[in-house]
């Protein structure tokens, strides 16, 4: 039976093929990669010149991948559509109540406009992630909304354990008639993603209670969310926490003081920040057991070590995947790469950790169109990419697209972001304690720590990320309020030169696109791309334009 349907699709393959080739052949001049390369235009030839960022008519790929990516586009309707006929009352009110949940509506495009100039295999990876990620956030919203005391409460109300955004939830699988929801990222960490017009009002909100406007723009928007109350409100514990740096434990103390006022116990998981030596693991693992401990006794629940041993599992194997990928990365013939892959991988280690096995499903299913990539020496974005970047980048690379634009404007590939180096060791899935000492060293690896915090070592480890990948190039964000890696510009680019990297500071003002925007961050690569290595952009309508007013 398999032999005759395949036989099927084979002769329908030899009609259809003809005739798509015959199409798109016709309709190439509509297809703005092809404009590009024939001067007639480019990816920012369907935008009106409003700032609006958003285009006059979809992108055209080709008869493939424009229907690709239709059916991508309409499973993230169905996604969204699913979290609102579930609850609908609580979406409502939802977006009645607060000013971030406006702001998710913009995800559409926000998923457009990233994958912008994909084709082939890389849009089919990225639309894979993409539906990944719409799906995930949806359930988690909807889940959040669903059991908002503020909203009117739901089932789980208080069977939900509250985490600051950068404690890994992998640990509270061992509570499985619990949930664990980062506090602070669907109103400030994700969504600053599809709209960058949000956390200015926070930042603005807390700045009006006083707090200094040259702190990390980060801090300040949750500051922000806590003053303005404008995080949902479930759960009996909140486990705030030191990471990644010193600003984010003024953060907690504020957010604190709002949690008790909804009656919500907050415990401080304090990390190590000198986290590399041995007595900081050890540190982290006491840190550990006794947040298990609050947890029990708060809900009145027994750890399970069995249900996390499960999630460890489903942990370890997208790992093991992720490391697999990490070989892939090093060779010229990977079709995954730049925000594709960061977003995707911020999501499944920070929001899932391990809790949803479908994440699995997705990693194997990626994994394999990279292998026959690799067998097929399959060249991505067609062959024109010049040069590959290991980028140490937080939030200001989504909402700006930089990975997509600089592939497509320079032919610059990022071939890793700092979000994807995040804990990958194994944990141990049969002894409580082996799991526990594992844990302590997956947590220690969290969100923006392993490049910034616990010592010089962790930030010169961006070089050696840089050789294991082959990159030529380095790009370093250049936060203007981070005052920790303000203080090692000079060392960077000394040892830049002596490794023999092209090396670029990045400005921005991570999460306030006031203070630097997108098109001054565009600007600062497009003169190091043509005064330092001159070169000719690929696509010169990407150079400069205006999208002061995008999402």
């Amino acid at each position: 039976m398999n032999a005759i349907l395949k036989n099927a699709l084979g002769i329908c393959k030899k009609v259809t093929d003809p005739c798509i080739d015959f199409i798109d052949k016709k309709l190439e001049k509509f297809d703005p990669v092809w404009q590009a390369e024939h001067g007639t235009g480019g990816l920012r030839s369907r935008y009106p010149d409003d700032g609006s960022g958003i285009p006059r008519y979809r992108e055209w790929r080709g008869v493939r991948d424009t229907f690709q990516d239709y059916v991508a586009w309409l499973r993230n309707v169905g996604y969204m559509g699913a979290m609102a006929a579930k609850s609908p009352v609580h979406v409502v009110k939802g977006i009645w109540e607060y000013r971030w949940m406006g702001s998710f509506l913009g995800s559409f495009q926000f998923v457009d406009r990233i994958f912008e100039g994909y084709r082939g295999r890389e849009l089919d990876i990225a639309n894979i992630h993409g539906n990944a990620i719409v799906r995930i956030l949806t359930l988690r919203i909807g889940l959040i909304l669903a059991n908002d005391r503020r909203l009117g409460g739901g089932p789980m109300s208080d069977f939900i354990i509250g985490l600051d955004e950068t404690v890994p939830p992998l640990f509270t699988a061992g509570f499985p008639t619990l949930n664990a929801e980062p506090m602070q990222t669907m109103p400030e960490f994700v969504v600053c993603d599809v709209d960058q017009n949000l956390d200015p009002y926070y930042i603005d909100v807390a700045e009006s209670y006083g707090l200094a406007p040259d702190v990390c723009s980060r801090c300040s928007a949750e500051t922000g969310v806590a003053l303005d109350d404008a995080f949902p409100v479930f759960g009996k514990l909140v486990l705030s926490t030191n990471q990644p740096c010193n600003a984010s434990e003024a953060t907690s103390m504020f957010q604190r003081r709002r949690f008790h006022q909804w009656g919500i116990e907050d415990y401080p998981f304090v990390f190590a920040m000198q986290h590399n030596e041995q007595n900081g693991h050890d540190y982290t693992r006491e840190e550990l057991k006794q947040a298990i401990a609050k947890i029990e006794e708060v809900y009145n629940v027994k750890y399970d070590w069995n249900a996390l041993f499960k999630a460890a599992a489903n942990m370890n194997h997208q790992n093991e995947i992720e490391l697999e990928k990490w070989d892939i990365f090093a060779t010229p013939y990977s079709p995954l790469s730049g925000i594709s892959e960061s977003l995707y991988k911020l999501v499944e280690w920070a929001l899932v950790n391990g809790h949803d096995a479908y994440f699995n499903k997705v990693d194997d299913k990626v994994i394999q169109i990279m292998r026959q990539a690799v067998d097929d020496k399959y060249l991505p974005y067609k062959g024109k990419t010049r040069h590959r970047a290991f980028l140490w980048g937080p939030s200001a690379m989504y909402y700006t697209d930089f990975p997509t634009w600089t592939q497509n404007c320079w032919g610059l590939t990022i071939v890793l972001n700092m979000d994807s180096t995040m804990g990958h060791n194994h944990i141990d899935t049969e002894d409580p304690e082996k799991a526990l000492t594992d844990l302590a060293l997956f947590s220690e690896k969290g969100v923006m720590r392993h490049h910034a915090v616990g010592g010089w070592d962790n930030v010169d480890a961006v070089w050696a990320w840089a050789k294991r990948l082959n990159c030529d190039m380095v790009i370093c964000n250049d936060n203007v309020a981070c005052k920790g890696m303000n203080g090692v510009h000079g060392m960077l680019e000394e040892r830049a030169r002596e490794l023999g990297f092209h090396f670029m500071f990045l400005p921005h003002d991570l999460e306030d696109s006031r203070t630097i925007s997108r098109q001054e961050m565009r600007s600062a690569v497009n003169k190091f791309m043509s005064v330092v290595m001159g070169e000719e952009p690929l696509d010169p309508t990407l150079v400069e334009f205006d999208d002061s007013k995008a999402w």
